[in-house]
């Protein structure tokens, strides 16, 4: 396993994947004070918002020492095979193939354009598959997974938590442990006593 500083670094996406714009211009990346950031141009939210020759709108997810370093402890528990809904920009799936522990990481992606420009850095990558398509909607059948992380996104980030919370009951019998981005306190006590392994 690799030392914090190092998974930090294996985080960090790769430079070449930037500018980038979907083709409806509602999502967007660039680089901004050092650190890669992915925008929602077009967001009712009101967090961090930036904007320079076209690009810029509502901060998503961004790739700086202090937000990768929210994924280290699912990344130090993961083993074996690994569920991961959001690839974002692929930061989480970057640090966890950084974990020898780590044998196969599904990623659950809804957008086919995040997919396709994000994902291509693990095209050739036999430990990754990425499933594109909405992780509420996903089929589980007999699939078991040692760790499941979410890290969805919706506008502004309202209902985020209470998003999370209902894909830990949708996983919880495929995963043995699971945790979110963003998840309340009460939602981690109320999940537990539900039979949800959380940490």
């Amino acid at each position: 396993m690799m030392d914090t500083g190092s998974l930090l670094n294996a985080g960090k996406l790769p430079r070449d994947l930037l500018p980038w714009k979907s083709k409806s211009g509602h999502m967007n990346a660039m680089l901004y004070n050092g650190d890669a950031f992915l925008f929602d141009a077009h967001s009712g939210g009101s967090f961090h918002t930036v904007s320079d020759e076209g690009f810029g709108g509502f901060t998503i997810m961004d790739d700086s020492d202090s937000e990768l370093s929210r994924h280290l402890q699912a990344v130090w528990l993961a083993e074996g095979r690994i569920l991961k809904t959001g690839l974002g920009f692929g930061c989480f799936v970057r640090m966890a193939l950084g974990n020898s522990n780590v044998e196969h990481i599904d990623v659950i992606e809804k957008d086919p354009e995040i997919a396709s420009h994000f994902g291509r850095q693990f095209r050739d990558n036999p430990r990754v598959t990425i499933h594109v398509q909405d992780a509420f909607d996903f089929v589980i059948g007999d699939q078991k997974w040692n760790l499941a992380w979410h890290d969805i996104y919706c506008d502004g980030n309202n209902g985020l938590a209470r998003m999370h919370f209902d894909l830990m009951i949708k996983f919880r019998k495929a995963a043995k442990i699971q945790s979110a981005w963003a998840i309340d306190r009460w939602a981690r006590r109320l999940l537990r006593v539900g039979g949800v392994r959380t940490f």
